[in-house]
């Protein structure tokens, strides 16, 4: 079938238009570092979407696992007590601390954790192929057709894919991002959503499931201040003006009962997954 859009090479473009972007493929490890503890602030609290993500997968008691981009564990810790086996890959060490911190915290020892790369792993050499491939919110590679590819001779059965359906930004924190960064600087934040890594795989040669559904985000500070200093770690890279962030937390949070300040969110969520031809045959 003749393609009239190389959905792969739209995807390097934008994503090559990004300068915050372009500085996190240069060395993603040291990026990420530098987030790792305000990342974990910001997700220790999202239960609901774990629950949601956890209740889309199909876990066998004796799978093995690989949870690409696993972060600070937000998936990796609860498959880890479904699972036979996790293994947790992510580039950043940083991360990777929190997330063994977390399993030993939860007595759990099934699991591996993998420093690298995905651009820079060979399946069958660094990294074995395993029952289940999970690539959550873990898509910002420039050239997403390989990720993709490699994910799925990652995997002996599934490949499950979580990502932004529509804009990922709220109109409110949008509204922030364009006081911050400006209008063409806003613009050029964040990434495409699940229609292009759907379209590529469909281009490959895969055709995936696809899920909407509307994802329950929160996350709670113990202070304003604590959310907006969070906020700036996780998206500021310097010389912008950060005044008007504490601005919109002051009206985003809301205090709990607790005396935590929690900001919620609902936003439109696509589970993209895919079952090697092998298990359909079986």
């Amino acid at each position: 079938m003749h393609r009239i859009i190389d959905w792969n090479e739209l995807w390097k473009a934008i994503h090559a238009s990004s300068p915050g972007k372009a500085e996190k493929d240069r060395d993603p490890a040291a990026t990420w570092d530098k987030r790792a503890a305000a990342y974990q602030r910001i997700t220790r609290d999202e239960s609901e979407a774990t629950r949601q993500e956890l209740a889309l997968l199909d876990l066998r008691p004796g799978d093995t696992v690989l949870d690409m981009g696993a972060g600070t564990g937000r998936l990796a810790v609860p498959i880890a007590r479904t699972a036979a086996q996790v293994t947790a890959l992510d580039s950043s060490g940083g991360m990777l601390s929190i997330l063994e911190k977390r399993m030993i915290e939860a007595g759990l020892s099934n699991y591996s954790c993998v420093r690298m790369r995905w651009e820079d792993v060979v399946v069958g050499r660094d990294i074995m192929p395993h029952d289940v491939v999970i690539g959550a919110f873990s898509l910002g590679f420039y050239d997403l057709l390989d990720a993709l590819r490699k994910l799925d001779a990652a995997a002996l059965r599934t490949v499950y894919l979580f990502w932004h359906a529509g804009e990922w930004r709220g109109e409110k924190e949008m509204e922030l991002y364009r006081a911050v960064f400006g209008e063409e600087g806003a613009l050029k934040r964040g990434y495409p959503d699940y229609i292009y890594p759907v379209n590529i795989l469909h281009d490959a040669g895969i055709y995936p499931h696809v899920r909407i559904y509307h994802a329950v985000w929160e996350s709670a500070f113990d202070s304003v201040e604590e959310a907006a200093r969070n906020w700036v770690t996780m998206h500021v890279h310097g010389g912008e003006d950060t005044s008007p962030v504490f601005e919109y937390f002051a009206k985003a949070l809301k205090k709990d009962g607790s005396g935590r300040y929690v900001e919620r969110s609902i936003r439109p969520t696509a589970a993209v997954w895919w079952t090697k031809e092998k298990e359909k045959e079986g």
